[in-house]
């Protein structure tokens, strides 16, 4: 019996840290921080007459996050804990390696390459399929690891 239960409180810390990995950061143009997922950054639009914007950044965040968060940064809700905010009240997200997945600031698009002078013009597309690299590379290693975890626990 006491063999299972630190199966199961090692199964519980290896979950909590998972969540832990996927924190990113969202710093505001006024140097307010918030952590939590990026969930979706619109492209440019007509002006949404629900927002006031012309595009938004989509962020889940936490109970305890949502109280920094100033309101007037909010131009609107998808639920409790999931907000958006105008993409040019953004400075920079970054997840949690420090790696800057967007910003507004030009010189630091151009130090991190964010931007290459011949790929101005690359289609919506060629982001997608490297934003999507990335989460594939997560989740190609991560899921398996905790299921071939799961699977021993289990079997035992």
């Amino acid at each position: 019996m006491k063999r299972l239960w630190v199966k199961y409180l090692s199964l519980i810390l290896i979950l909590a840290q998972t969540s832990v990995l996927f924190a990113d950061t969202l710093t505001f143009n006024n140097g307010q921080k918030i952590n939590g997922k990026l969930i979706s950054i619109s492209e440019e639009h007509e002006l949404d007459p629900n927002t006031g914007v012309t595009s938004e950044v989509t962020f889940k965040v936490d109970e305890y996050q949502l109280k920094m968060i100033s309101e007037e940064l909010i131009v609107g809700k998808v639920d409790k804990s999931t907000l958006m905010f105008d993409k040019k009240s953004i400075y920079k997200i970054t997840d949690d390696k420090g790696n800057i997945l967007f910003t507004n600031n030009k010189k630091l698009k151009n130090e991190i390459g964010l931007i290459e002078p011949e790929c101005r013009e690359c289609p919506p597309a060629v982001k997608t399929v490297i934003k999507t690299t990335y989460y594939g590379l997560i989740f190609g290693v991560c899921l398996p690891l905790v299921f071939a975890i799961l699977s021993m626990f289990l079997t035992n």
